[in-house]
């Protein structure tokens, strides 16, 4: 007939609202539909058992069949094609669920002001997207784990901004959970060092 899956159940379940049913137990109840369903069963056991030729091909009706086979690689490449489209937003709906349930901030909520510029004020951001930018704004990061409740690898606090002279060379690392780490050199052209208070 031509007609998906769901259309037939469609199909069925308006049936059975017409009459004033609502599950196939109800519906073979009815005497008439009990009938009906045994004259179809002994038809198609009938049909089974006779050693007949195969019924002949029906023609496509809505359109000539070899254009009805050209058709399904278009369909196909659609469906490929929203598929693609679902998994990419559902992706990104899970990532941002992700970051949410973490509860970092995406950029800095202002600046502070301090005698050497501007800091980015980057409490609430992740240790490593912070120490990026306050290090941009020309502040070397460096680090100081602080027990919180609050998710791992959080900023808590800027503290002790600092002359870039009492940098001495190395690096200024930090880690935290699941192996998450950053890291800036202390030698370079910094004009001021701030510590990066950080949830551990």
């Amino acid at each position: 007939m031509g007609v998906t899956p769901s259309t037939v159940g469609t199909y069925r379940q308006r049936g059975y609202k017409k009459l004033g049913v609502s599950t196939r137990s109800e519906f073979l109840g009815i005497p008439q539909a009990r009938a009906l369903v045994n004259l179809v069963t002994q038809e198609a056991d009938a049909a089974k058992t006779a050693n007949s030729e195969p019924a002949p091909e029906r023609p496509c009706a809505e359109l000539p069949c070899n254009e009805k086979h050209a058709e399904t690689p278009r369909k196909v490449i659609l469906v490929a094609i929203a598929c693609s489209i679902v998994a990419f937003f559902t992706i990104l709906h899970i990532q941002a669920h992700f970051h949410k349930d973490e509860g970092y901030l995406y950029s800095p909520s202002g600046t502070i002001a301090t005698d050497y510029g501007n800091l980015p004020n980057v409490v609430g951001m992740r240790a490593d997207a912070a120490a990026s930018e306050v290090a941009q704004a020309g502040f070397c990061p460096l680090f100081e784990g602080q027990a919180s409740e609050l998710p791992s690898g959080e900023v808590l606090e800027l503290k002790d901004v600092r002359s870039a002279e009492e940098l001495g060379a190395g690096v200024s690392t930090f880690s935290w959970g699941d192996g998450c780490t950053s890291g800036y050199y202390l030698n370079g052209d910094w004009k001021a060092s701030v510590i990066l208070v950080v949830a551990v």
